[in-house]
């Protein structure tokens, strides 16, 4: 990226973090995503080249540090200045969630990284101490299935059955559940508006709307829904 020519710290933080991509990519290692692949899996769209040249630009600038983790497998973590970029992109997530953030292009609804996304934010303060079983049908062409095993230090995602019993099933389109998850509906409002269906044993039913944390753009969508709520949203409560 050309340099803006400027001493300015908003003219200097552009041009470390502008381009295309850079931020997506930080936004996954604040998640603990360390290995290229698993990177590229969770950024649909980017090539392989493109990933590789942003990645040597975060290490050639102080962000991103490259090592050797686990079974000799090539790692990227970020530096204490990189992590500092967490605090930056939920300002920034939460600017555009008030003011720029209108109704979704279908084409940016991804089941897979909703469903990731979702797994990132579990309340573990309110989940069982033993594993719990959470599946996601998400409707459309072709209907997806996927199923959350939650461990009590660890969850895994699923795209096929794990041959353990499930607690419980959500079951609704891939922009109701983006809606769910960036906080614009609950549970239980989408539910009324026969837009989602929660099936599974009766306890875990109850207890499923409090498994999950949700984005932490949540309070900021919510915000925007109370002052002006879009068109075809559920009544609220």
């Amino acid at each position: 990226m050309r340099g803006y020519g400027q001493y300015c710290p908003v003219a200097r933080g552009a041009e470390v973090l502008g381009d295309r991509w850079t931020l997506l990519i930080a936004r996954e290692m604040l998640h603990g995503v360390c290995r290229f692949n698993e990177l590229e899996r969770c950024l649909p769209g980017i090539s392989r080249s493109v990933l590789a040249q942003r990645l040597r630009h975060l290490q050639k600038v102080g962000l991103v540090v490259r090592g050797t983790g686990a079974r000799q497998i090539s790692e990227y973590q970020l530096t204490p200045a990189g992590r500092d970029l967490r605090p930056v992109l939920q300002a920034l997530g939460d600017w555009a969630a008030t003011w720029a953030f209108g109704d979704p292009d279908p084409a940016e609804l991804d089941p897979d990284l909703v469903v990731r996304w979702i797994s990132r934010h579990l309340d573990r303060d309110r989940l069982p101490s033993r594993r719990v079983v959470v599946g996601f049908e998400v409707t459309g062409r072709p209907t997806r299935s996927y199923w959350l095993v939650i461990d009590p230090e660890d969850v895994s995602i699923c795209r096929h059955h794990p041959g353990f019993g499930v607690d419980a099933t959500i079951c609704c389109d891939v922009e109701t559940l983006y809606r769910v998850y960036l906080g614009e509906w609950s549970l239980a409002q989408a539910a009324r508006a026969g837009r989602l269906e929660m099936t599974g044993e009766p306890v875990a039913v109850r207890q499923l709307p409090h498994w999950f944390s949700w984005s932490t753009f949540a309070p900021a969508v919510r915000r925007r829904v109370v002052t002006g709520a879009p068109p075809g949203a559920p009544a609220k409560p």
